[in-house]
């Protein structure tokens, strides 16, 4: 398996697909394999770069707490490990989030930017949620992917998903109690971020993607996001809830191809 040693921390990441490269970014409780249906077909006309964030399932879970800058300064040095002057960012939520502040922070590392269902800084009905999650996954592990479920996904999706939350708590009993200790320091992570008034650093062209019906991250923090990048593109996924990705895969991978084609 391959991994960039940076520091104390190991950082697991995977490449497929040739061309410009586009680096995907993780949400929350994602790990590379959560962007399959991204990959398989954008792999077809770019390279995709994924990795896990500390804290996330194949890399370190580091005892002391973390930022998203953090998270910035790994992927900084992935990119420069791959050899990767510049490229494109595809981030959703979290990663979204670490894909704003690297652009910020490395502006000339970054072709063109995509923020999906993310925010720039933390509204209190945000914070309530997370911080629920964030009891759960240290009070009763088991009891996180049932907790998250009804704010990550729309109603129209779970209905139509029936196994979605048997599956969901499967994955979670492979896991060990490392791991949900991380995810609360992912949140803690989360939890700190404040970027609106550094988005005029971001200068690169940029797509900031909404699900309609997200109810972690409603539409009017995308809104915040598009006014504050100069010159960004904003777009709403009909229906969509909170995991956009997983629940519009075609939608997205659309979007995304035709954007970084046009940069």
């Amino acid at each position: 398996m391959p991994y960039l040693q940076r520091e104390q921390n190991r950082i697991y990441w995977e490449s497929l697909g040739r061309g410009e490269p586009v680096a995907f970014l993780n949400g929350i409780l994602m790990t590379v394999d959560s962007w399959k249906l991204q990959t398989v077909e954008i792999g077809q006309h770019f390279r995709c770069v994924m990795h896990d964030f500390r804290g996330q399932l194949r890399s370190s879970k580091p005892d002391e707490p973390w930022t998203l800058e953090d998270h910035s300064k790994d992927l900084k040095a992935l990119l420069d490990h791959l050899g990767i002057d510049s490229c494109h960012l595809v981030g959703t939520s979290y990663g979204g989030e670490v894909g704003m502040v690297f652009a910020a922070t490395w502006p000339e590392r970054v072709r063109s930017l995509t923020v999906i269902a993310s925010v720039s800084e933390v509204g209190p009905d945000t914070e309530r949620t997370v911080l629920e999650w964030r009891r759960a996954a240290l009070e009763d592990p088991l009891s996180l992917y049932r907790t998250m479920l009804p704010t990550t996904f729309s109603p129209h999706f779970v209905a139509a998903n029936p196994g979605l939350i048997k599956l969901g708590e499967e994955r979670l009993k492979a896991c060990k109690e490392d791991f949900f200790k991380a995810f609360a320091g992912l949140i803690d992570a989360f939890c700190g971020l404040d970027i609106t008034s550094s988005l005029t650093k971001i200068r690169c062209p940029a797509l900031v993607i909404a699900g309609e019906r997200d109810l972690l991250k409603p539409p009017r923090y995308s809104q915040i996001i598009a006014d504050g990048i100069t010159g960004s593109e904003l777009l709403v996924a009909p229906g969509a809830g909170h995991a956009v990705v997983l629940e519009q895969p075609e939608w997205v991978n659309w979007k995304v191809i035709d954007f970084v084609d046009r940069h």
